[in-house]
């Protein structure tokens, strides 16, 4: 059987009305990945609102100014894999 890949997609809304998607790879899909805990850590302390905060995701590296931030949300996502002996089969 396939191993299922875990990832966490967290949705970073900038005042700009942006989006700001990063993918970061999760052990569980149920764990919080420690980057998303140290983000919200960063959020709510008034001292880093001046600062940037770097996100290390699948695709690369992002920086986000945290002043910036509106919102976010995580959403854990699994993917499994098809074999490749049922697709031949079909």
């Amino acid at each position: 059987m396939a191993e299922a890949i875990h990832i966490q997609r967290v949705t970073i809304h900038l005042k700009n009305g942006t989006n700001l998607v990063i993918d970061l790879k999760a052990e569980e899909s149920q764990q919080i990945n420690p980057q998303i805990a140290a983000f919200q850590g960063v959020l709510a302390d008034p001292e880093f609102q001046e600062k940037v905060f770097t996100f290390q995701g699948i695709r690369g590296v992002s920086w986000v100014r945290i002043k910036e931030v509106v919102a976010f949300d995580a959403l854990p996502l699994v993917f499994t894999p098809a074999e490749k002996e049922k697709a031949k089969a079909e």
